[in-house]
Order: C-alpha cells, then structure tokens, then sequence
C-alpha cells in the first residue's frame, strides 16, 4: 500500500493563522457589551461607613472610664461641636474589646467581662461599653530575699516607699516598679551589675497573689577613668569639671544623672550623654564615657508678650557660645514694656584661669517709669562665682551703679528730702550672695524651687554718693500634691538701711510691692505709704508671701486659687506683722509654647481704701521677663 504525502501549502496556513489573530481582536472589543447589565453607581462608589456619635461605659469602678478610653484605639467623637464625628468601624471596636481584657489582667482583674452594644440610627451609631469587672486580685505577701547588703535604715525606708504593700490589689505596673525601687538602690549605691529577679505565684480562684523578689546586688564597683569625646571648642577640664564624681568614687547612677544635667545647664551642648561602658560582670572598675555635641555658636531668642500693667512687652536676646574658648557666653539682651525698658549686656567665663570659680561681667542701661517716679540707671557688676555644698551657689564681687530720679511730684519731695530730681545718685558696692535653684521643669515648676540671698553694701570710700546696706532674702517652693496638682509658696523679705553721710533712702532704691507680681488685689506699688496725693513713697522694708494652687483643669488649661500677702514699711523700725494686707484670687490659665496665657480675679480681703480697692483683674500673655 502506498501512503502519498502532500506538501504543506504555507500560504493557507498564513491566512489561519492571521484568521485567529483577527477573531480575538474582535472578539476582545465585543466582549465587554455582552458582560450582564451593573449598577454604575456600585462600580463608582461604596457605602460610606457610619460615624460615631457617642461612646458611653456602663460599670467601670476601679479603672475609671478616663483611663480606659485611654487603652482604645478607634478614635472617639469629641466633646467640642465643630468637630467632625469620626467613622467607626465594628472590627476596631471588636479588636480593642479584646485588648481592654488583657489591660485589666494587668491591673489585677482576671474575671473581668466586657461587651458592648452598638445602635444606628440614620448614618450614625451609638456605642455603650458594658464591664463587670469582677473580683481584684488581692496581694496576700511580699518576701525580699538577699537583702544583706542594703542597711537597716534604707531598707526601711525602701519598705515604706513600697507601691505594693499585702492588702493591695496586684497591679503589673506597681510590681515592676517594686522590683525597679530595689535595682535603684543597689545602682546608687555602688552596685554597678545588681539586679532583682521576681516571681508572682498568682491563684486566680482564690484571688490571690504572692510576690517573692530576689536582690542579687553582685560586687561593689567604683567609677573609673572618663573619655570625653565630640568637644570642638570647648576645652575638656571644663567638662570634667561639671561631672558630679571622681575617679574611684563608690559608683553611683544618681551621679551619672546629675552629671548629665550639668553639662546641659551650661547651655553649650546640644546633646550630652553620660555612659557606663559594658564591662564583664566580675569587674569592679566602670570606665565613663562622656559623648557631647555642641550647640550653634550664635543663636538669637524673641519673646512677645502683654500684661494689663505693662502692657506689650518685647524681648531680644543674642547669645554667643565659646567666645575666644574656653567655654565663655556673652549675651546681649533688650527688653521694652510700659514700664521697664533695658539694655544688658553679661559675659561668663566659667573656671577662670582653670580655677573653681567662675567669673561674671554685666553692665546695663535700665529704664523705669513706675507710678511714683521715673529713673533712669547705668550700671555694671564684676563677681566671682563657687559651688557650695548642698546645690548651692554662692558669689562676691563689686558693682557700681549711676542713677538719676525724676518726675518726682512736689509732696513725694516734701517727705523724701533726700530725693533730688535730677540728681546723679552714684553707688560703689561690694555685692555678695548665696542662690540655691532645684526646679523642676522652671518654665512649668512641679517640684524643687530657688532659695536667693544677697546683699550690697555701699561707701564712702568706694567711691559713693549714696551709702547703704541692702539684703534681701526670698524662699520659693513647688511641691506636686497629686499628679498635676502643684501647690507653690513664696517669701521674700527685704530691708535698705542708710549709713555714713546718708541719712534717707532716695525714691529709686526703695523697696515697692503691690501689682502683678507681688501681690496681686492692688494696684501697682499701691501698697505701704503714700503722699497726701496717693502716690507711692516706696520704703526701707518689704514683706511679701504667696499660696497658690494649680489644678489640671482640661488637657493644657489650669485652674488656679491663690491668696497673697505683703507690705512696705517706711522704714526698718516700723515694721509690723499685724499691718500686712491680704488678698485672694482664682484664675485659669493656657500654657503655649511662648508661655501661659493667663486670666486672675483678685480681690483685697483688708483694703486700703473700700471704695477704690474693690478688685483687680490681671491678663498676661507671655512669661514674665
């Protein structure tokens, strides 16, 4: 049999193929109009997700709902009208639900049942949040072992400082704080590697908790030598200088803390960092190194603000870092208000001649129209500075001060007769002093404060017109009662005697209260006595006091209450307690990033005159420079 093979004819399988390809060409622009008819507004556009429009907690009594909104994630409607709803999502809602029974498992509750209930209503849901919190578990014991090393009095005072005392409900962040107080301890006191181990034997049906911590506090260790590293300009001696530890001292993190504090209150580093270098854990000696970056050398500050007995205040300020080295600052200042207007110029050198003290040049033109007189003043202090023990500062030096009075009325004249307008009053002074500052957080104190006293003695033989003694003394304090709750005290106590030739204190170096800044309720310098015309005298005396409260009132806003205290006495022998003048007050204030903006009602509880001194409203923007 015979097969016949023909030849394939490529010229009919070229046009196939190109068949094939026009027929899917076709086939691909038909195929969309043959698809099933679809809502073009479904392709286009989905369902908008309802909003939020309230979200309530029913049955949250330990953890208060505050906190517990605190711990959610979906962002919840706002208390404020304008404010748009936020859109809500019941898989966030199920999500945090989940999260808030881990969060009261940390807080102690391990019985705790939480459900919710969502109701909609025209594009919007209402959320209310059910808890039972169930049962707490109770701390029945807390055992500290290998507590050998830390003294009787400090472990007894780590015990009365306990967060968790038996009794108590168990919370994880109080027992983590509980092992954190013992690890502080044995760091402050030369145990560089110590550490606390814990273990808490929970029983979930009887509610109970034991907690059983192990101090391991290792060998004594001792400061080693330091690096410094990142310095351009400024010279190392002084860094080593601001470190609050010697070499071969008990090692101490307290130390290391207030070392690193030191360098940034010199205003020179940007960054400053104080580290411990990893070492084995049987060595003893903790080599330190100190990493720093420095700030600009130039930088320029202004500050804007008002108050009701100012007025718009202004302040420019230059500083210049390391001039020539060594560490030196020279700042240039000017401020203008109603009342105070000034030029001054001030330039550090810190560790002169490589000594422990400090020097300090500043020499200023001030400007001051006051109620009862006009003044002004050029002047200049020289002072060296040391530190003393216990956070003090103390210094001594010379200043020299030219002064001319004027627009001093006829009848201030008349009792002050040592007053000559236009007079130039020339004081040489040999100025000494001791300052304390241990606020915290000084553009918002919680805690610490400043304690100042200084003194100038003026004479003859140093060149003065004018002679006299002058100290004042003034005592503030902040202390945090409850979280965010301050309350703040002052003192200050002034006295001016003449001596040598000089017989009266002229206007311009007496001493004035009343007003903002003193005591509020009066008017400025209102208080002590006064010419036949009301205006003020000034005097050889001052008291002054104030009590304050602040209380958080709604994120940055405070409430604030206070009563103030003060008077002038025309000189030194009539001072007298029972004649001091009280006022009180309360007021709110905004803190911002250019300082609280406040608002005060004060009012005289013992006035001078009832039908004048009836109260005083004071409005600030800004700090007070």
């Amino acid at each position: 049999m015979k097969v016949r093979i023909s030849a394939p004819d490529h010229k009919s399988s070229a046009k196939r193929v190109w068949g094939l390809i026009l027929g899917w060409i076709v086939l691909a622009l038909l195929w969309p109009p043959l698809l099933p008819a679809q809502d073009v507004s479904e392709l286009s556009s989905e369902t908008p997700p309802p909003t939020l429009k309230s979200f309530d907690i029913v049955g949250a009594e330990t953890i208060k709902p505050k906190e517990i909104k605190k711990q959610l994630t979906i962002p919840l409607p706002s208390i404020w009208p304008w404010k748009k709803d936020p859109a809500f999502q019941k898989a966030n809602l199920q999500a945090d639900v989940e999260q808030l029974k881990v969060f009261y498992r940390t807080e102690g509750f391990y019985h705790t049942r939480i459900t919710y209930e969502v109701l909609k209503h025209d594009g919007e849901v209402s959320v209310t949040l059910y808890i039972n919190e169930g049962p707490p578990i109770k701390v029945t014991q807390i055992e500290v072992k290998g507590t050998e090393a830390i003294g009787a009095v400090e472990l007894a005072d780590l015990r009365d400082d306990r967060p968790l005392e038996p009794g108590d409900r168990y919370n994880k962040s109080d027992y983590e704080q509980l092992k954190v107080n013992y690890v502080n301890y044995l760091q402050t006191h030369g145990y560089c590697h110590g550490k606390v181990e814990g273990e808490v034997f929970l029983d979930d049906k009887l509610n109970t908790a034991r907690i059983v911590l192990n101090v391991i506090p290792g060998p004594v260790c001792y400061f080693g030598a330091t690096t410094v590293e990142g310095e351009e300009h400024t010279p190392e001696y002084l860094i080593l200088n601001k470190l609050g530890y010697q070499k071969g001292e008990k090692f101490s993190v307290k130390k290391i803390f207030e070392s690193q504090k030191n360098l940034y209150e010199t205003d020179l580093f940007r960054s400053a960092t104080v580290v411990p270098e990893d070492v084995p854990k049987d060595r003893t000696v903790i080599p330190i190194a100190v990493k720093v970056q420095e700030r600009k050398r130039r930088s320029v500050k202004v500050g804007v603000g008002y108050g009701d007995e100012e007025g718009p205040r202004a302040r420019l300020n230059l500083r210049v870092r390391n001039v020539g080295g060594g560490g030196r600052i020279l700042d240039l200042e000017t401020k203008y208000s109603r009342i105070d207007t000034h030029v001054i110029g001030t330039f550090k050198n810190p560790q002169i001649f490589r000594s422990n003290f400090d020097f300090l040049a500043q020499a200023g033109i001030v400007h001051r129209d006051l109620p009862g007189f006009t003044d002004r003043s050029y002047y200049t202090q020289e002072r060296f500075e040391h530190n003393l023990p216990w956070k003090f500062r103390g210094y001594f030096g010379h200043a020299f001060e030219y002064a001319r009075p004027s627009d001093v009325p006829l009848s201030t004249l008349v009792l002050l007769q040592e007053t000559e307008p236009g007079r130039l009053y020339k004081s040489s002074m040999v100025i000494f002093g001791v300052t304390q500052n241990t606020t915290v957080n000084p553009s918002d104190p919680i805690a610490g404060g400043r304690i100042n006293l200084g003194g100038e003695c003026a004479l003859d033989f140093l060149g003065s017109n004018l002679e006299f003694y002058r100290t004042v003394a003034e005592v503030r304090r902040y202390h945090s009662i409850v979280k965010d709750v301050v309350f703040s005290g002052r003192l200050k106590f002034g006295i001016i005697t003449p001596i040598q030739a000089t017989q009266q204190i002229p206007i311009q170096r007496r001493f004035f209260s009343g007003g903002y800044n003193s005591v509020r309720g009066y008017r400025l310098d209102y208080l002590g006595p006064r010419n036949p015309s009301g205006d003020p005298l000034g005097g050889e005396a001052v008291i002054e006091g104030n009590l304050q409260t602040r209380v958080p009132v709604y994120k940055k806003f405070r409430a604030v209450g206070f009563m103030d205290f003060g008077n002038v006495f025309f000189m030194t022998s009539d001072i007298d307690l029972g004649q001091l003048k009280y006022a009180a007050g309360v007021g709110v204030n905004y803190l911002t990033p250019i300082g609280p903006i406040g608002l005060y009602f004060a009012w005289p509880l013992n006035p001078i005159d009832p039908s004048e001194d009836t109260f005083r409203i004071h409005f600030t923007i800004g700090p007070s420079f």
